[in-house]
């Protein structure tokens, strides 16, 4: 028993100090955090929602992330989960309901599902970046080209970044238009970064618990020239803002935005002390 208990603690304390001596090698903090409303801002408003993006620009984040799945009829449509079950009035797969189908359901807020064109157009109206999740690859194959199609018909290739699992879609984004941005989103279980993989991608998204673990990754995406953004799993909470915040990430994929922007100012002021009496 007691073994058990001193193997416990050992493998308990491996995140602390990697965490400890991944800060004292870490180098420069980055000059700007990024803040992205995560599904808009799902702590603050109802997920993937005209209300919650409408809200994320009051609250001033920078960027507006969302996921995308298409119809059996050919519309890019904003819901995270494949079916409309946990979110709408409505059951089924989005892969198998027509257009029509979707916008007769409601979602938990009253609100009709969006197009992914809409939401293109609400970001213009107000100049939010945006960060579109590509969902689901394997049922949607072409969907790359056709949301390629809607940033560029709204003239917004430089204030959209494109995110996905599926790195074989942000490699032919690239294919499809060389000048726009992708984010390589990592999840469990994936510890390397070093990897440059997906070809010529800006930016790789971290799982925040991962980082937790092993905070190195970080430090192996600045290495291939990329910055190093975070989201969260079951972890959505200030206490991991503050931690990512802590490790020198270059930006935040969170629920609540307003929280995390008031700590990164916090930060910054930690992390510049002759400001305070100025």
């Amino acid at each position: 028993m007691k073994n058990i208990r001193k193997v416990l603690a050992m493998l308990l304390a491996i995140p602390f100090l990697n965490i400890f001596f991944y800060r004292l090698l870490r180098g420069s903090r980055p000059a700007t955090v990024q803040i992205a409303a995560h599904r808009g801002g799902a702590a603050l408003a109802a997920e993937n929602t005209e209300q919650a993006f409408r809200n994320a620009v009051l609250v001033h984040a920078d960027w507006i992330e969302f996921d995308v799945h298409r119809t059996v009829d050919g519309v890019l449509v904003i819901m995270h989960d494949d079916t409309v079950n946990r979110m709408t009035n409505g059951k089924g797969f989005i892969k198998d309901m027509t257009w029509e189908q979707l916008h007769k359901l409601r979602i938990i807020n009253g609100e009709p599902i969006m197009k992914f064109d809409e939401v293109v157009a609400l970001a213009a109206e107000t100049g939010m970046g945006i960060l579109p999740e590509l969902k689901s690859m394997g049922y949607y194959p072409g969907m790359e080209e056709e949301a390629l199609a809607i940033v560029r018909r709204a003239r917004y290739i430089e204030k959209t970044i494109f995110l996905s699992f599926d790195w074989d879609a942000l490699e032919h984004l690239k294919e499809l238009e060389s000048g726009v941005k992708v984010a390589a989103l990592y999840g469990l279980n994936q510890w390397d970064v070093s990897d440059t993989r997906p070809a010529n991608a800006e930016i790789v998204a971290l799982m925040g618990e991962m980082v937790m673990i092993n905070p190195w990754m970080i430090r192996q995406a600045r290495a291939s020239g990329r910055q190093a953004w975070v989201w969260f799993g079951l972890l959505d909470r200030p206490a991991m803002y503050r931690l990512m915040l802590a490790l020198g990430v270059d930006g935040l994929i969170c629920n609540d935005p307003v929280t995390a922007r008031r700590l990164v100012a916090q930060s910054n002021q930690l992390a510049n002390p002759l400001e305070r009496g100025s």
